[in-house]
């Protein structure tokens, strides 16, 4: 029984290595943690390491942000035909905003030190299952949640392949939420002044190497000063979550909105000329004008003013800043509540 026991742990072990090894290779040639890190890669990357290991049917990730609810849910579809596999992220699941239940929690998780947990299903000796459940936790910070499915039974030597697994992953998803906290801004939840004009001082350098389309828009909540003068902080406050919750759902996966200062706000469009930027634009506006808003049992309204410029009216990317904050202006003397396009003639 001894030599038998010996040859499995050998075994065993050597499987482990093969998958660090994978990990490594990917890590190198596919930055799994990068300077910036994309959920997207970091996804595709894990994915494939999983498919690696067992015949993977299921692959469902719940992201946790830090008052313990799910702040995003991805699925990774296996792909067709040996093409490669893409995370879609799942904004209609009914997880979305769901409080983790502490309860169930503890059902899927062992405690393994006083600061450190596992995932209950990954533990030898269990049945083997077709389904795990696995909580990830950077020290006592639960940081996802993953759900994989596998086509056959899943048994310890897999179990074992997985857990290694979870080491870079569970890193990757922690070192992408605390990027993710540096570059955001709190109250709106919108991407930071600074990290904004980093990706614009990017796309601009790209559009003068490759070519392509390029644009800003530039946003200014209009009478704002009033809405904090008779209803409070609070309420402009509320007016500003709303508006950055409105920008995020409108805006495109390959757009960048910011919350530039105040109640001024600006949203970058990659590959994208401001005649397609404009109905984006104008669809934020409106959204917004409908939006009832309500603070301490009164009701009030907000809009907002809009410019969007094109890079090939501009010198350079603050020349082409401030070509979208005159269409702005010229938005806010025409009444308000509107959206202008820069020209040569107005900017």
């Amino acid at each position: 029984m001894a030599i038998i026991a010996t040859a499995r742990a050998v075994v065993l072990h050597s499987r482990e290595r093969r998958l660090l090894a994978r990990l490594e290779l990917q890590e190198r040639e596919g930055h799994f943690l990068s300077e910036s890190p994309d959920i997207r890669q970091i996804l595709r990357h894990a994915f494939a390491a999983a498919t690696g290991i067992l015949p993977i049917s299921r692959f469902d990730l719940y992201r946790v942000d830090r008052m313990g609810r799910v702040d995003e849910v991805w699925t990774v579809l296996r792909p067709e035909r040996g093409g490669p596999a893409e995370p879609i992220r799942e904004v209609a699941s009914p997880h979305q905003g769901e409080r983790i239940d502490s309860g169930r929690l503890l059902e899927l998780t062992a405690t393994e030190t006083q600061r450190s947990f596992a995932p209950r299903d990954l533990l030898s000796g269990g049945p083997d299952r077709r389904r795990l459940r696995l909580p990830l936790y950077s020290g006592d910070r639960l940081v996802a949640h993953l759900d994989l499915g596998s086509d056959e039974p899943i048994g310890d030597a897999q179990k074992a392949e997985i857990r290694a697994l979870l080491a870079p992953l569970t890193a990757s998803l922690n070192a992408l939420r605390n990027w993710t906290i540096a570059i955001t801004d709190e109250l709106s939840g919108l991407a930071s002044r600074r990290y904004f004009e980093t990706r614009l001082s990017e796309e601009w350098v790209r559009r003068e190497r490759y070519g392509g389309a390029l644009a800003v828009a530039a946003f200014d909540l209009d009478h704002f000063k009033g809405v904090n003068d008779s209803l409070g902080h609070g309420a402009g406050d509320r007016a500003i979550r709303r508006f950055g919750e409105i920008l995020r759902s409108v805006i495109r996966s390959s757009d960048l909105a910011c919350r530039y200062g105040g109640e001024e706000f600006a949203v970058l469009f990659p590959e994208t000329g401001a005649t397609a930027a404009h109905p984006i634009a104008e669809r934020i506006r409106s959204t917004l004008a409908e939006e009832p808003f309500e603070f301490e049992r009164r009701s009030f309204r907000v809009t907002v003013s809009a410019g969007v410029a094109d890079a090939t009216l501009a010198l350079d990317r603050e020349d082409l800043l401030h070509r979208a904050d005159k269409a702005l202006y010229r938005a806010k003397a025409d009444g308000r509540n509107r959206v202008m396009i820069a020209t040569v003639e107005n900017g």
